[in-house]
């Protein structure tokens, strides 16, 4: 019993911001100066006041008492489309002010795990193996069909999908020609033709399939089902050790004078190439920033007065 007691014990006596006890006290975690409390205060005292004062019930016309997902929703139907020109009108007024230097930006990331499940992940190289052996098999199918049928599809070496197409319209019309009705079930034979149709409907089911997830892949190695923006990289915070590969974002930050005035996510798994593409292609279609404060870094750049610095 006494060494219960003493593996319970509270160390919050001593000091209040210091815990081991769980659950953790959040209210002895946050500062009392932190912004998310005044954000707290706000919401309590307006969704307060909009059930009880008259006046924000009448500004309210029997809508919905506003809540924390009022603001959420603000960001992302609102905040979010006109984010991009905020920053670059900042950064812009920052530097008229004064503020930034514009020779100097000081770049460092981070990578965020998405809500993605780890077991989703599509590998760009499984796919294309996959969809070279399935352009082989269509290719063994057509000179197949060649043979059988006695119909000439393909007037050369290269097989292209205007061959798979032909074909299948080709098939259909000997279906039609010679009134052949497709069974399915247990005890019935099929005929060659419907099990040459059939075969080469997923085929084109399967192909589009790989076409669709190469196309997704774009330009990088992975992605997930769930979220196909997310990429599949290793993060610092490895809790098994054998180094799993998680769905993360790689969130990335320029800074000069201690202020953001560069802000893009990729799917870069280092922030190496993060400093590739900022050395040679400054400023994407991409990147969170005017047009105006990237040509100032350009320009500084190539005078040799800009210096890039990755943290």
């Amino acid at each position: 019993m006494r060494l219960t007691k003493l593996l319970q014990k509270d160390y919050t006596k001593n000091s209040d911001g210091y815990q081991l006890k769980l659950p953790l006290n959040l209210e002895t975690i946050i500062p009392d100066n932190d912004s998310v409390r005044l954000l707290s205060q706000f919401v309590e005292a307006m969704e307060l006041n909009c059930k009880r004062d008259i006046n924000f019930m009448y500004l309210l016309e029997g809508k919905p008492v506003p809540d924390y997902a009022t603001f959420a929703r603000f960001r992302s139907i609102h905040f979010a489309p006109c984010a991009k020109r905020i920053l670059a009108e900042m950064s812009n007024l920052l530097y008229e002010l004064g503020e930034i230097s514009g020779e100097s930006i000081f770049i460092d990331g981070t990578k965020i795990e998405t809500c993605a499940n780890k077991y989703t992940f599509v590998w760009k190289k499984a796919v294309t193996k996959n969809q070279e052996k399935l352009l082989i098999k269509i290719a063994d199918l057509i000179a197949e069909c060649e043979q059988l049928y006695g119909i000439q599809i393909v007037y050369g070496d290269t097989v292209k999908m205007k061959h798979v197409k032909r074909l299948r319209k080709k098939l259909y019309a000997l279906k039609q020609e010679e009134n052949i009705v497709f069974v399915h079930g247990i005890g019935k034979r099929k005929t060659r033709l419907q099990k040459n149709i059939e075969t080469l409907e997923d085929y084109l089911d399967r192909l589009k399939g790989y076409t669709k997830k190469l196309h997704i892949c774009g330009k990088r190695n992975s992605y997930s089902k769930t979220d196909p923006d997310a990429t599949f990289m290793r993060m610092k915070a490895d809790a098994m050790g054998n180094g799993q590969l998680k769905p993360v974002f790689n969130l990335q930050h320029g800074v000069d004078s201690e202020y953001i005035v560069w802000l893009t996510v990729g799917p870069q798994p280092t922030d190496t190439q993060f400093w590739i593409v900022l050395k040679y292609g400054f400023f994407t279609k991409k990147t969170i920033v005017s047009i105006d404060t990237a040509q100032l870094y350009r320009e500084n750049r190539e005078k040799g007065s800009c210096r890039f610095t990755i943290y």
